[in-house]
């Protein structure tokens, strides 16, 4: 049987012990308020909610979302979703939604996802399917 060269040995050796501590950052990953999944894994379905208050609100989806509106939509002052295929956010009121498409949908049985503008969620229905809506009926899908 070879051995390995001690050089190589103690490289790898240092990279795994130094790896455990790439898992710690300084900030914490963002998570979403209802369901507790992180946001980043979630990027094309996101909404971010922002309160009177300032702060912001994440969800990883239209359900979770929706969920969070019932008991606090007083305390809103601005709704804004992810494009699904550049991941910028848009103001719900301004975003097309896309429901029951056959994109994986997230924390609900039907896929609901939005576009920042109409004809590239146009053209996304034609190869995909669903139904186009604004956010007000696309709440009522879920």
């Amino acid at each position: 049987m070879q051995r390995l060269p001690k050089r190589t040995c103690l490289v790898f050796l240092f990279i795994m012990l130094l790896s455990p501590l790439a898992a710690f950052s300084a900030e914490p990953r963002p998570d979403c308020r209802v369901c507790g999944m992180w946001i980043d894994q979630y990027l094309h379905t996101r909404h971010v909610f922002t309160t009177t208050d300032g702060d912001q609100v994440m969800f990883c989806s239209l359900a979770c979302a929706a969920k969070y509106l019932k008991t606090h939509k007083a305390e809103i002052k601005r709704m804004q979703v992810a494009d699904y295929q550049t991941t910028e956010l848009v103001d719900t009121d301004e975003a097309v939604y896309l429901v029951d498409s056959d994109a994986p949908p997230v924390m609900s049985y039907v896929s609901i996802i939005a576009f920042a503008d109409r004809k590239r969620a146009e053209n996304f229905q034609k190869e995909h399917g669903g139904k186009l809506m604004p956010f007000s009926e696309a709440q009522d899908q879920l």
